[in-house]
């Protein structure tokens, strides 16, 4: 049968692990992509009017005539994904949607009620999406399919939930070809060696998730053999003629000796540049300097407050500002470029507080610094807590189930906030962090505006990685544009 895939703004690694298991068992898949105009940084809304190709998505899926249509859907995707679904229904309406990925996982009652929507999927779904394309397959749909919830006679079915997938390395190796060809990735390829994360930050999907999914004889942080991974490496070495990798898991220092391996079976049979993410209380030395010789040139630390005390009471982040000043210290002693991770606006932060997150920046000057208005992501504690405290309504709370408000906005949906400080900052801290300290009085009165946001994009990382980011929405704009006037002729 022919499962076909939307998605929009960059490649998703999860859309590119079902396919490759559905095409394991037999089917055939297809994607339908739209770049989004900018979406991955700032929302452009002219350039999205203008070269909107959703349409033209409709069109070419009525023609390709699938058996299944899927979405892997974040939060800030469920608008777009709620859009489509109506369009699609409409043009091909006995054709059966399904909704998978974080959104309909955390709020799964929310999203089943869209009446476009005929199933969602919770969690994983490499192994529920084969069972159910099979079921379908045959003729006959098995309605008891662990992960999936479906829509039968005005009913809802709610399916258990399965345990996590702890063999890694049984899962094929993700099919790129299907975002290779609308142009999201060129010279440098995007992997994942393992699945979860060890921390509880309040504001983040995973303590949800390992809540969730914390069942019995299964761990929530997973990670694939460094055969498996050096091995999906070579594949795409040749096949793609790579000059770069971007490791995407949430945290990739957390086991030395799998990092020992790693290293010296990296550095032996693939030799490429490559970037990490990284906690300030996993950065070692010794980890570090290994990093640093088999080839990592690049890395995201997340610090995310400048204030220990709001970090301990409101984010679960325990390190200390000393903690994370040691591991700028460390990553400049080995080599290593990084980048910081923050967030502004958190819910009761004062003006004084984000001014500490400037502070530390100043003392840390890393290569780039990216700053974020905290959006409250349904299910987290700290969306909790902003209910809780009213720093969020339940109007607004039915925003952020929506998914509005999310991404780079000029506004934000809490309550007493300094907002303009917030986004005062999320400007001048990724300017001012790269210029000589004697533009800093100058540079700390930059307006907010929207010629000042496009420029403060180049200042959010390493040259080299923010050529390639440009590159890459550059690209795959045009390819998009040009794969469905192609299907036009």
């Amino acid at each position: 049968m022919k499962v076909l895939f939307f998605h929009r703004n960059s490649e998703s690694l999860g859309i590119e692990y079902l396919s490759a298991a559905l095409k394991k068992a037999g089917h055939q898949t297809e994607l339908m992509f739209d770049p989004g105009s900018g979406d991955v940084e700032y929302k452009f809304k002219t350039l999205d009017r203008f070269f909107d190709v959703s349409r033209k998505m409709v069109e070419r899926a009525k023609v390709y005539a699938p058996d299944l249509i899927a979405f892997s859907c974040i939060t800030n995707l469920y608008p777009w994904a709620s859009k489509m679904s109506a369009l699609l229904k409409e043009a091909l309406p006995y054709t059966p949607i399904i909704v998978g990925g974080l959104h309909p996982t955390i709020l799964p009652d929310f999203v089943i009620s869209n009446p476009n929507i005929d199933m969602i999927c919770l969690g994983e779904g490499e192994e529920a999406i084969v069972e159910l394309a099979n079921s379908i397959d045959k003729g006959i749909v098995d309605y008891s399919i662990g992960n999936i919830w479906f829509k039968k006679e005005r009913k809802v079915i709610k399916n258990h939930l399965r345990p996590l997938i702890q063999e890694l390395d049984n899962l094929a190796f993700p099919d790129k070809d299907l975002f290779r060809k609308y142009g999201c990735f060129s010279s440098r390829v995007y992997v994942m060696t393992g699945r979860g994360c060890p921390y509880m930050c309040t504001y983040c999907f995973n303590s949800y998730y390992r809540r969730q999914f914390s069942l019995k004889d299964s761990h929530y942080v997973r990670r694939r053999s460094v055969e498996n991974v050096v091995e999906e490496l070579k594949v795409f070495k040749d096949k793609y003629k790579l000059k770069e990798v971007f490791f995407y898991d949430d945290i990739f220092t957390i086991d030395a000796e799998w990092i020992k391996n790693f290293c010296s079976s990296y550095k032996q049979k693939i030799g490429l540049p490559f970037k990490v993410l990284v906690h300030p209380q996993a950065v070692k030395k010794e980890i570090m300097a290994m990093l640093v010789d088999a080839g990592c040139i690049y890395v995201d630390m997340g610090i995310e407050s400048g204030s220990e005390e709001l970090r301990r009471r409101l984010l679960k982040r325990y390190m200390t500002n000393d903690d994370i000043i040691n591991a700028g210290a460390t990553l400049k002693e080995v080599g290593i470029k990084f980048c910081t991770l923050n967030i502004v606006g958190f819910p009761g932060e004062t003006r004084e507080e984000m001014l500490k997150t400037y502070e530390l920046n100043k003392v840390l000057r890393p290569n780039g610094a990216i700053v974020s208005i905290f959006y409250p992501f349904p299910q987290t504690e700290l969306a909790d807590y902003s209910l809780k405290n009213g720093y969020l309504d339940s109007a607004d709370y039915q925003k952020v189930c929506s998914g509005q408000g999310t991404g780079y906005k000029e506004s934000s949906l809490l309550k007493n906030i300094e907002i303009k400080e917030a986004l005062h900052l999320q400007i001048i801290i990724p300017i001012c962090v790269r210029m000589p300290l004697f533009f800093k009085p100058l540079l700390e009165k930059i307006p907010v505006n929207a010629f000042t946001r496009i420029v403060s994009i180049f200042f959010l990382s390493i040259p080299r990685n923010t050529y390639i980011r440009v590159k890459e929405s550059i690209t795959m704009f045009f390819k998009s544009q040009l794969v469905y006037a192609l299907c036009q002729k």
